[in-house]
């Protein structure tokens, strides 16, 4: 059986250097972005950011990394989110350019990637207890307007997704403006805590909540809410911060359980399309979003709303390590067969993004940053906790769920 002991700890040691190698520490206008992918040096995710801002407390909390230069890099890092990069009432670009900290092309500006840089910052903010760090958290944190985003469809009250000012721009189609709904479950669970923790609208803050779509699915009797697509990173991504566990919203629901149900879908479909997906043999499980033989792909689990499986049979590590937290007794016999391939492994890094057994065998060449911080997040939430423990107790994250009803059982 594996080694919790070191292949754990090394999945969160290796996150840490792979933030501290691709963030820009240059001084230039982009101090403390963090690239996309490593095909493209130049080009930063604001919500990579958010998971290296997190990396800085890890490092500090396990001693990877000196706290005065951990310090140093939080402060620089929001001073740059507060002053450099461009923004639509508070929301951040997706992309940007990680020297000038410049938009990228005509990419949106994004509630989601800015809510996952918010989740760093959060993060920093109530960990270091640091004056200059909390002024600018708070600075960074009073200006997003979330109210700009509300709107009624179908009866029901939701957030826009997005918005871009560009008719040629991304995922716009020829109409300018605000783009798409959050009328689904997905991986937005941060942005309603934080909406609630940001205003004194109770009525509004329960109703945004409320009122996107649960809709249940079953698979080899696992029943649970699943999202549209059933993609697993979106079950993991709002954990990496929130600690669930114990926790039920309003209604008595587990957000936590349902996740875990999510896992145990995806590892039983594995299992019954390891004919027809070979890689994924005994052990590997897991739909998500990662790099490909074809490239950047979201795959698809059932149920979905297209009731088929979208997947070209690669075995991401993130879909795997990211469940560490709601089943490891899946996740750690499939992470110790990874470690035993030295295929899958970078002493620098840690495990690659993706792979693929069946002829041409096929390994990933790229490391996508949001997915290296989520298996950095989940192996220090199986081990310590740091970045839950500060992320839950952090004040406008307290209230939220104070404000919606999320109460801890016991």
């Amino acid at each position: 059986m594996i080694d919790n002991k070191n292949i754990i700890p090394d999945i969160e040691r290796t996150g840490v250097n792979f933030f501290q190698t691709f963030t820009n520490f240059k001084a230039e206008p982009g101090y403390g972005l963090t690239i996309d992918h490593t095909g493209n040096l130049d080009l930063s995710s604001i919500a990579a950011t958010g998971f290296f801002l997190s990396s800085l407390v890890i490092g500090v909390a396990q001693g990877y990394l000196d706290s005065k230069v951990a310090l140093q890099q939080a402060k620089g890092t929001l001073l740059t989110l507060r002053d450099n990069i461009p923004l639509f009432h508070g929301f951040f670009a997706h992309f940007l350019d990680i020297h000038t900290g410049q938009r990228h092309k005509k990419c949106e500006y994004s509630t989601i990637d800015t809510a996952l840089a918010l989740n760093g910052v959060i993060t920093v903010d109530q960990y270091f207890k640091d004056p200059d760090i909390s002024a600018l958290a708070k600075a960074i944190l009073n200006r997003v307007n979330w109210s700009l985003l509300i709107h009624q469809r179908a009866g029901k009250t939701h957030f826009y997704m997005a918005y871009n000012p560009d008719a040629d721009g991304d995922y716009v189609n020829g109409r300018p403006g605000f783009i798409h709904h959050w009328s689904m479950l997905a991986e937005q669970l941060m942005m309603y805590v934080m909406f609630a923790g940001a205003n004194d609208d109770v009525a509004m803050s329960k109703r945004l909540y409320d009122d996107f779509d649960r809709k249940l699915g079953t698979y080899k009797d696992v029943n649970y809410y699943y999202s549209p697509g059933n993609s697993l990173f979106v079950y993991q991504y709002p954990q990496c911060w929130f600690d669930l566990k114990d926790y039920v919203d309003a209604d008595g629901f587990s957000w936590y359980q349902n996740s875990q149900k999510a896992t145990y879908g995806h590892y039983y479909l594995s299992r019954d399309l390891k004919d027809r997906f070979p890689t994924f043999g005994e052990k590997y499980f897991g739909f998500t979003a990662s790099y490909g033989r074809k490239g950047y792909q979201v795959s698809s689990a059932i149920p979905n709303v297209n009731n088929e499986v979208h997947h070209d049979g690669s075995v991401a590590p993130n879909a795997i390590i990211g469940s560490l937290i709601f089943a490891p007794e899946l996740a750690l016999p499939a992470i110790e067969k990874m470690r035993q391939d030295a295929r899958l492994w970078d002493e620098r890094y840690g495990f690659i993004n993706a792979f693929n057994d069946e002829e041409p065998a096929w390994v990933s060449s790229r490391y996508l940053a949001i997915d290296k911080g989520l298996e950095m997040l989940m192996a220090n939430a199986y081990l310590h906790k740091d970045v839950m423990n500060a992320y839950m107790n952090h004040p406008l994250i307290k209230k939220g769920m104070e404000v919606l009803g999320w109460k801890k059982l016991g």
